[in-house]
């Protein structure tokens, strides 16, 4: 995941891209998915500033996930999600692992711990909540997280040696 010759901001765009692409399945509808799912790049966040966007969640009903790295955009990102729930309560998820079955397709996120379900966009790019993971098996869960992660490095590179200049979203085009 080389892309030291960009702007943080357009690294930014690169990764929020990057991600909606392996969260929609296909590339090219990222403004479809922000309606629904404000994709945020950032370093780590505590728990208690990520508590403080459910209340905009709540009022835009639009979740958000939060991507961050430990250092230099390298490495395997963290993945936090604030969302609302079924009993419109809203819920901070501060770690979550990408999980891509081998056939490809649409992401899932899936929150670290028990009892959490998994997410994942539905048709309509919504977000929606599934009360089981869909993997069974220690085995067949980290095949998917290694599978998702290398998918999610493969499309940043493959923009990297596109060489194509992606347009900052509004909201990294505003603070840049």
């Amino acid at each position: 995941m080389d892309m030291i010759e960009r702007t943080p901001q357009q690294q930014a765009a690169n990764l929020i891209t990057a991600i909606g692409h392996l969260l929609i399945g296909s590339p090219g509808q990222q403004a479809n998915l922000d309606d629904n799912l404000g994709i945020i790049v950032g370093p780590p966040v505590r728990p208690l500033n990520l508590l403080h966007w459910t209340n905009w969640v709540r009022n835009s009903r639009q979740d958000i996930v939060h991507i961050s790295f430990r250092e230099n955009w390298a490495g395997v990102p963290n993945v936090a999600l604030v969302f609302v729930d079924d009993d419109d309560c809203a819920v901070v998820a501060e770690h979550c692992w990408l999980w891509l079955p081998q056939s490809g397709g649409r992401c899932w996120l899936i929150p670290d711990g028990e009892g959490w379900g998994a997410y994942r966009l539905d048709a309509d790019l919504k977000l929606r909540h599934h009360p089981r993971a869909p993997v069974r098996g220690e085995k067949a869960r980290q095949d998917g997280y290694r599978h998702a992660y290398r998918r999610f490095a493969d499309i940043l590179e493959e923009q990297s040696a596109s060489g194509f200049e992606l347009p900052l979203p509004d909201q990294l085009r505003t603070a840049a």
